[in-house]
């Protein structure tokens, strides 16, 4: 099929759709055809207000959703890298719960820092639990 005979088809075709549908719209009663055309004038008229308010709305959310979008680049730009400084859970969380639950080790920490005691600060405890721990998890403490 060539490409003129195709659109000389196709124009018939529309011609005669279009006859068909004027045809059919005709032969309506005078009460259809008018509460038809009112539907259409109210359905139209609802479309005029409907897009009039929403470009209303839209306009007057404008510059907050460009804020919004600016703070946000900035935020991405310039803040620290995501998952950086977020601290993981260690292997050893039982022993964690362990010394929460044991109510002299609470009593210790406070002896620690009692300012009648001078504010000394008893490094020897601190240097016994980080070789304990170099023993107990076979010299990872502090790593």
């Amino acid at each position: 099929m060539k490409e003129e005979q195709l659109d000389q088809d196709s124009f018939r075709f529309a011609r005669r759709v279009s006859q068909l549908l004027e045809q059919s719209a005709n032969e309506l009663p005078a009460s259809i055809r008018s509460r038809l055309t009112s539907a259409r004038y109210a359905a139209l008229a609802q479309r005029r207000a409907g897009s009039s308010h929403t470009g209303v709305v839209w306009r007057r959310w404008l510059p907050a959703g460009v804020a919004a979008a600016a703070v946000l680049a900035v935020l991405l730009l310039q803040g620290p890298p995501l998952g950086s400084g977020v601290p993981q859970p260690s292997s050893g969380g039982s022993e964690d719960f362990e010394m929460l639950a044991d109510s002299s080790a609470f009593a210790l920490a406070q002896d620690q820092d009692q300012p009648g005691q001078g504010g000394d600060v008893d490094y020897e405890f601190y240097d016994w639990a980080v070789y304990a721990a170099d023993d107990e998890h076979g010299g990872e403490a502090g790593s």
